[in-house]
């Protein structure tokens, strides 16, 4: 019996060791640093290392500085808390929501791939399969996100966004406003409420007045929470060339918190050998302070081994630009990596590399294929900046209408559908025909 307890305590804390890599593997580094100052509160065995870089001789200068960057610490960690995510306001929401834990636990995963604005950049399908999702168990958390406050989180684009609000509001399918929004798209957006009235067999003031309501709903969930892009990125990853001209990653380990056990409960727990309840206790912190470390150290080797592989890929891309991002896959990363697929999504969350073509976010490096010949594939990324060329090289009093666009990039041996070319020229932020023609 003891031995089987002793198993089973084994297997408990190898299961909490694995959650907490899998939470660091997946938070940003300075939610790393949260979680460890969370652990460092609740474990006495655990010291953070101090700076060695441009520490003084003499002693009362170390503490000062000591003390400084502890201040320094504890203004930075007010000021996180006061400025609450998106993210972390859903998670909150889904923690009390009394989901079934399947459900929850996939909800907590779909609302990480969230933008700035709670819309997805994929189907949720799509994460679904990369995170071993069952397809029932998505549906349900997809519906569960998309309930949450602020409403129009949880979807794939504005209109969705849109959609999602007005059934809040209690707005059935066969609401004027639902169908403006979902037949008529097109035309709302370049305000032809004629048109969309001629084409719904409604009056044009009739349209005009679900325009009107459509107007009112909010096109940015996000905005009312604190956002990423407005502090400055750390980068996680560095990529330069070696003198081979060949690019390679490594860690800036910036914000990563360096930990050891503490020398002084070292000498408590021989101090106290003859007292089994203290020594037992100081045995828990410092089992627990070294998987702690441990689980750092495989947060930052896994990290790394991604990003190695991603540039390893992407070499096109860091010698002449995002022109050249070739089609890349998660799953060809797991496998170069021998890591699973979900592992490899949750090292590139919210994780950061700097190269001389600018900072861009490790998610962003995973780019779909679109046909151009038999043999071969580009990037959507490298669609959409040609897009952007032939957009900026266009005739103002002439324009390129997305039909015209994919002739050029058929001409070009890229094969892309219509609809396709209009999301990229939507994500660009390039307005259609009859916004951009200047005579």
């Amino acid at each position: 019996m003891g031995e089987m307890r002793q198993g089973m305590g084994q297997d408990m804390v190898a299961t909490a060791s694995m959650q907490f890599f899998m939470r660091a593997l997946q938070a940003t580094n300075m939610e790393l640093r949260q979680m460890v100052t969370q652990a460092m509160t609740a474990n006495p065995a655990l010291e953070e290392v101090g700076p060695v870089e441009g520490a003084g001789d003499d002693a009362e200068d170390a503490g000062a500085m000591d003390h400084d960057a502890t201040r320094r610490h504890s203004e930075f960690m007010d000021a996180l808390e006061a400025e609450e995510t998106l993210v972390s306001h859903l998670e909150d929401e889904l923690r009390q929501s009394g989901l079934p834990t399947a459900v929850e636990d996939a909800a907590l995963t779909l609302v990480q791939y969230l933008d700035t604005h709670g819309m997805f950049d994929e189907p949720p399908s799509a994460i679904a399969a990369r995170e071993g999702i069952p397809d029932a168990v998505c549906r349900e958390a997809l519906r569960a996100v998309q309930e949450l406050e602020p409403a129009g989180v949880g979807a794939v684009d504005l209109r969705e966004s849109l959609l999602i609000q007005l059934r809040r509001a209690g707005e059935g399918d066969d609401a004027l406003s639902v169908r403006v929004l979902r037949e008529q798209w097109d035309a709302l957006v370049r305000h032809r409420y004629a048109d969309a009235a001629r084409a719904l067999g409604v009056p044009e003031e009739d349209v005009q007045a679900a325009a009107h309501r459509i107007s009112r709903l909010n096109p940015d969930p996000g905005s009312g929470f604190a956002q990423t892009e407005r502090n400055v990125i750390e980068p996680d990853i560095v990529v330069a060339a070696d003198e081979s001209g060949r690019y390679t990653a490594r860690l800036t380990g910036q914000n990563i918190p360096q930990l050891e056990l503490s020398a002084e409960y070292r000498e408590m727990m021989a101090e106290q050998a003859d007292k089994p309840e203290v020594r037992q206790y100081l045995s828990r912190c410092f089992k627990e302070g070294r998987e702690l470390i441990r689980a750092i150290a495989e947060r930052q080797a896994t990290i790394l081994a991604v990003a190695q592989a991603v540039v390893a890929r992407q070499q096109d891309f860091f010698r002449r630009g995002r022109a050249h991002l070739l089609p890349l896959r998660m799953e060809d990363v797991a496998a170069d990596t021998g890591l699973a697929v979900s592992t490899v999504s949750r090292a590139v969350s919210g994780k950061y590399l700097r190269c001389s073509h600018g900072v861009y976010a490790l998610r962003s490096f995973f780019a779909a294929a679109l046909p151009v010949g038999e043999d071969d594939a580009v990037s959507s990324e490298a669609v959409q900046q040609q897009i952007l060329r032939l957009v900026q090289a266009e005739d103002p009093a002439h324009p390129l209408s997305d039909a015209a666009l994919e002739t050029a990039l058929a001409e070009q041996g890229i094969t892309v559908a219509r609809r396709t070319i209009a999301k990229y020229r939507e994500k660009l932020k390039i307005l259609p025909t009859n916004l951009r023609r200047r005579k």
